[in-house]
Formats: structure tokens, C-alpha cells, sequence
């Protein structure tokens, strides 16, 4: 889970680092530089992140079938959670 928030945290950043280093290699000869565009960079840093919400809703598809079962205990033993379409862990 924290993998997923800072490889958002990443994609959002990334248009206010390109831009970073636009100015950096451009006008590094020259001190005045153009007033920065935050809403732009703001707008496209979310349009990435949105993005990669649509992939990951389009392309990690459930692959159990069923209803799932929480953990419960039978006879005194732990049966782990499952998918009742699922064969029951021994």
C-alpha cells in the first residue's frame, strides 16, 4: 500500500521536476526566467496520477470468483479466509 501512494506521490511530482530541469538546462545562461506555470504543472501532475487509477482499475482484474469468507475458528482450529468459489486451505 505505501508502495502504491509514493509511486503516486512519484507521478505527480514528475511534471514539477521536468520543469525543474527545463529551467535548469535552458536558462541556466539567462537570470530572467519566466514565472512559473503552478497551475499547469498542478493540472498535469493529477491528470498522471488520475491515470494510473484508470490502469490499475483496468488492468489488476479480480481473479476470485465468489463470496469471501472471513477467518473463523471450527472445532477449535483457525480456518483461514477464502472465496466460497474457491477450495477451502487445508
Amino acid at each position: 500500500m505505501i508502495r502504491m501512494l509514493i509511486f503516486r506521490l512519484v507521478l505527480f511530482l514528475v511534471p514539477f521536476g521536468l520543469y525543474g530541469l527545463y529551467l535548469f538546462l535552458v536558462h541556466r545562461s539567462n537570470p530572467n526566467r519566466p514565472a512559473t506555470p503552478w497551475t499547469v504543472l498542478f493540472i498535469a501532475g493529477l491528470l498522471l496520477v488520475v491515470g494510473s487509477f484508470v490502469y490499475t482499475g483496468l488492468a489488476d482484474k479480480d481473479v476470485h470468483q465468489g463470496v469471501y469468507v472471513p477467518p473463523h475458528a471450527v472445532d477449535g482450529k483457525i480456518v483461514p479466509g477464502h472465496f466460497s468459489g474457491d477450495d477451502p486451505p487445508p
